[in-house]
């Protein structure tokens, strides 16, 4: 989950001996994976047929599960490439069921039904923005609402939905639309391109408006974009500056004729 890859020692600390645990019973990864996804479907079942609050509940086992598969793996060394595939399918598929069913608990509420629907479009987006973008070796694990913030927010919503169904639901709504944005910004930042001279030219000079306007250019381009078209167009630029150094003025001496600033 992503809040591992956020703050991985605290959420290390909290898992590893539940993790450790497991491991003794024999347990396998793959098999708290499967049983984080059938209880995922239990969940969505209950939820579509009007029981929310029992339907959350399921779905925080079965979250739990999808934490302690890790923490399994780690402690037994039996990660392996096909268990991250599968955890990661089987994320997707419950990313789907669980939002599908909610969709159609409220299918009789337009606005809450778009808000679902769009929650869902968001969330699978944002998978397939990162898996595509590593695909060609970038990284893409930014986002301000990934896996496990949706998965809590939902959890809170559905044992709370009389208070809370709606704007948790905006939330996913737009988080999850403001993070597909994040995403596709931050892989189109690692591509390398040419930028427009003119607004390299506007950041290379040495005031407030334009280190603010730099700042704003390097988030925008990307830092490894816009630090290689200004390194190429400074001494361009500096070629005046050179012709034409400033006058050396003592004390006495009167004013500058340029009337440039000291």
């Amino acid at each position: 989950m992503a809040l591992r890859s956020k703050f991985p020692k605290y959420v290390d600390a909290a898992t590893a001996p539940v993790g450790r645990g497991l491991a003794r019973t024999g347990v396998s990864p793959n098999t708290l994976t499967t049983l984080g996804l059938l209880l995922t479907v239990a969940a969505t079942v209950t939820v579509a047929t009007g029981n929310p609050v029992a339907g959350g509940w399921i779905l925080v086992v079965g979250g739990l599960m999808d934490i302690f598969d890790g923490a399994v793996a780690r402690a037994t060394g039996k990660a392996t490439p096909f268990g991250g595939f599968y955890d990661s399918v089987s994320d997707r598929i419950s990313d789907g069921v669980i939002l599908g069913g909610l969709a159609w608990w409220l299918r009789d509420d337009a606005r809450l039904f778009v808000l679902v629907v769009v929650a869902l479009v968001a969330a699978e987006v944002t998978s397939y923005v990162r898996a595509k973008a590593e695909a060609i070796d970038l990284d893409c694990s930014v986002g301000i609402l990934e896996r496990a913030e949706r998965a809590i927010l939902l959890m809170v919503g559905l044992i709370l939905h009389r208070w809370l169904l709606e704007p948790v639901l905006w939330l996913l709504a737009v988080g999850g639309t403001v993070t597909v944005i994040q995403r596709v910004h931050h892989v189109w930042c690692q591509i390398a391109r040419d930028l427009p001279e003119e607004l390299v030219a506007l950041t290379l000079h040495d005031r407030a408006w334009s280190r603010a306007f730099k700042r704003a250019a390097r988030r925008f381009y990307g830092e490894h974009n816009f630090d290689e078209a200004a390194s190429q167009a400074r001494p361009h630029e500096g070629d005046e500056g050179a012709r034409s150094p400033r006058p050396n003025r003592s004390r006495t001496s009167g004013p500058d004729p340029s009337g440039a600033p000291s």
